[in-house]
């Protein structure tokens, strides 16, 4: 079964699945060309998908191929599920002009035109992978995270092709320490990630609700929960809601800015809040601009 999505031109599909993939489920699997994962619908029936472009930037198509059947209802479920995720209804008008502005970031910007930000399918998913990365390399974060979802997650396979789900809330309040550390995962990231679990599962935190709220309410929320500090929760507004944030404390996000803009010096997190200050609604962007680049940089 096929459907087909045009997103809001520019749209450029490929930098943040080619920087940032890995070769096995996360639970998306990114081969260069599709990229694949089960999701969940509602009805709690997990469905097989396979994403590529077929269009250009200014003339940009995404052709989703649904590898089991689905009714009309799920149909447009998947198609709702796919439109956030790959954040196809964007408008960079704004950030383009803006960016335009400084001769730096118009450098970034026609490197990088048309590119999104991937947001995850439930801030569920993007609060256990922002804990799974607090002080450790994205590498291994990616690493510990593979491990979770094999071992916790759901999978459908069609024919030689297994479709990973992220695990589900009470899965992961199930298991033991001692199963979430056999992921690589360290005593305390294991007990934040069952204790937030637990919650979420029993209907004590309803951490879908968070989309509704601000950004800074958003942080305030989740700051609330143990092993979640600011870093963790402004990391879940980016990745995970359509509100705005800065994880001014990351390292990558620090080290692409001082690269850019000090000669490569360092600087640290309150520097980088009070130098992007100027970017207004638009540091965020900016700033995920800057660390791609910095990534085509370097390969």
């Amino acid at each position: 079964m096929i459907l087909f999505l045009k997103p809001k031109p520019p749209y450029f599909f490929k930098p943040f699945l080619g920087l940032f993939s890995f070769d096995r489920p996360h639970p998306e699997v990114w081969d260069g060309e599709v990229w694949r994962r089960a999701l969940r619908l509602k009805s709690g029936k997990l469905v097989p998908l396979g994403v590529q472009s077929v269009g250009t930037k200014n003339k940009p198509k995404l052709k989703v191929a649904i590898k089991s059947r689905a009714s009309e209802e799920g149909k447009q479920e998947v198609r709702n599920k796919l439109r956030w995720i790959f954040n196809t209804d964007e408008d960079l008008t704004k950030l383009c002009a803006f960016m335009d502005k400084d001769p730096t970031l118009r450098s970034v910007k026609r490197k990088l035109y048309g590119l999104r930000t991937f947001r995850y399918p439930t801030v569920f998913e993007g609060v256990i992978k922002s804990i799974i990365q607090q002080q450790i390399a994205l590498i291994a974060s990616m690493d510990m995270t593979n491990r979770l979802v094999e071992k916790f997650g759901d999978s459908i396979k069609v024919g030689e092709e297994i479709f990973w789900e992220f695990p589900s809330p009470s899965s992961l309040a199930e298991a033991s320490l001692r199963q979430l550390r056999s992921c690589g995962l360290s005593r305390g990231k294991s007990n934040y990630i069952k204790n937030f679990s637990k919650k979420v599962a029993s209907g004590e935190f309803d951490v879908e609700s968070l989309k509704r709220l601000t950004g800074e309410d958003i942080v305030e929320k989740l700051m609330e929960l143990k092993g979640i500090g600011r870093w963790t929760a402004e990391l879940v507004v980016v990745t995970s809601t359509e509100r705005e944030a800065l994880p001014a404390d990351d390292l990558g996000g620090r080290r692409a800015t001082s690269n850019f803009f000090f000669d490569g010096n360092l600087i640290s997190g309150d520097e980088a809040r009070k130098f992007t200050e100027e970017w207004g609604k638009f540091r965020a962007m900016i700033t995920y601009y800057l660390i791609c680049a910095e990534h085509l940089k370097s390969d």
